[in-house]
C-alpha cells in the first residue's frame, strides 16, 4: 500500500504530540515541600536528607518550607490554595488523621488531599516510672482493677501519643486519667518523679532515659523488635498486634493534581527513601523507612481515621477549634 504525502504529513506533525504525551511529568519551576511544624522538630530530617535525591529525580530544587500554627491547619490551608500542578507538597504526621474527627476546619481534608508516599514511621514505647515497680502484667491488673486509679501523660490533647494511650485502654480493657503536658519536657520530669505513672513516647525520646534506669520500658509498638532496645517486647508478642500507637510521616498533595505529577513525586519520594546514605541516616535517628506508595499509605491512613474516630468520640475529646 502506498501512502500519499498528505497522510505522511499528518503522522510527521502527530510524533511531537505523541511525545509529549508519553514524556514523564517534570516540575517546570522549584518544588514546595510545605512542613507544619516549626524547624527542628522530628519531621525535618526526613524532609532534608531526601531534598538531594528530589532534585535529581525531578530536575528542579525542592525547597522545603516550615509553616506552623493551628495544629498544621494553616499549613494544609496554604497548600490547598496552591495550583494543583504538582508544585507543592504537604508533609504529614498523624495528626492529619486525627484533624479529621477533631477539627471541623479539616473534616474534608481526606477527600482534600491525595496521599504520595508514606515515608517513615517512629514506633512508640510503653514506658512507666520506676517507682510503679511493675512489669506487663502488672500493669495490665492495676490498669483493670484499680477503677481509673492510675495517670498516664502525653505530650497534648489528640496527639498520636494520647490517641495511641487510649487506644491502649481500649483494647486492654483498662481505665486511667489523662494528664495533658505541652509538650514533652514537664511530661518526662513527671514521669521521672513518679507524679504519672506511664506514657507512650517515641522510642528516640526515651532510649537514654531507659539506659540510665529513670524509666522502665514495658513495650514497644514496632512490628519486630528494636536495635536500640532489644530486650523490650513488641505489643504484638504481648497479644495486642492491633494497636495504632506510633509516629509517622508522609507526603501529600491536592486531589485534583494530574496523576502524571502525583506519580513522578511519588517516584521520585521512592528513589530517595531507597538511597542508601538516606536510609542509613534515617535509621540512625531511629526512624523506620516505610517507603510505602499512595494507593498503600491511603489505606493507612483510612485505617488511622477509622480507629482514632472511634477513640476521640467514645472519650468525649475535644481540642480548641
Amino acid at each position: 500500500m502506498v501512502l500519499d504525502r498528505r497522510a505522511l504529513l499528518l503522522a510527521g506533525l502527530a510524533l511531537p504530540t505523541l511525545a509529549r504525551a508519553q514524556a514523564p511529568w517534570k516540575p517546570e519551576r522549584p518544588v514546595r515541600l510545605i512542613l507544619p511544624f516549626t524547624p527542628g522538630t522530628s519531621m525535618d530530617p526526613v524532609a532534608r536528607l531526601a531534598q538531594e535525591s528530589l532534585k535529581d529525580s525531578l530536575g528542579q530544587s525542592v525547597v522545603v518550607e516550615n509553616i506552623a500554627g493551628a495544629a498544621t491547619v494553616i499549613a494544609g490551608a496554604e497548600t490547598l490554595k496552591s495550583p494543583p500542578d504538582g508544585h507543592t507538597m504537604l508533609m504529614i504526621a498523624n495528626s492529619f488523621a486525627a484533624n479529621i474527627t477533631l477539627r471541623t476546619r479539616t473534616a474534608d481534608w481526606q477527600r482534600a488531599f491525595v496521599p504520595v508516599v508514606q515515608a517513615t514511621v517512629v514506633p512508640h514505647v510503653l514506658v512507666a516510672a520506676p517507682s510503679l515497680k511493675t512489669d506487663w502484667a502488672g500493669l495490665l491488673k492495676r490498669l483493670r482493677e484499680g477503677g481509673g486509679s492510675m495517670t498516664y501523660g502525653s505530650p497534648g490533647i489528640g496527639t498520636s501519643p494520647h490517641l495511641g494511650a487510649e487506644h491502649f485502654l481500649r483494647l486492654v480493657g483498662g481505665k486511667a486519667v489523662h494528664a495533658p503536658y505541652n509538650g514533652t519536657a514537664q511530661l518526662f520530669v513527671d514521669l521521672y518523679a513518679g507524679r504519672i505513672d506511664f506514657a507512650l513516647s517515641n522510642l528516640p525520646d526515651v532510649v537514654q532515659p531507659i539506659e540510665e534506669g529513670k524509666l522502665v520500658a514495658l513495650a514497644v509498638t514496632a512490628d519486630q523488635r528494636v536495635r536500640e532496645l532489644p530486650k523490650v517486647p513488641t505489643f504484638a508478642e504481648l497479644g495486642l498486634p492491633d494497636l495504632l500507637s506510633d509516629s509517622w510521616f508522609g507526603i501529600m498533595v491536592r486531589r485534583d493534581t494530574p496523576a502524571p505529577a502525583r506519580e513522578a513525586l511519588e517516584r521520585a519520594w521512592l528513589t530517595a527513601l531507597a538511597h542508601p546514605d538516606v536510609r542509613e541516616r534515617l535509621q540512625a535517628l531511629s526512624f523506620t523507612v516505610l517507603a510505602r506508595p499512595g494507593a498503600e499509605f491511603e489505606k493507612v491512613i483510612e485505617r488511622y481515621v477509622a480507629t482514632y474516630a472511634t477513640i476521640i468520640r467514645e472519650n468525649g475529646i475535644t481540642v480548641q477549634q
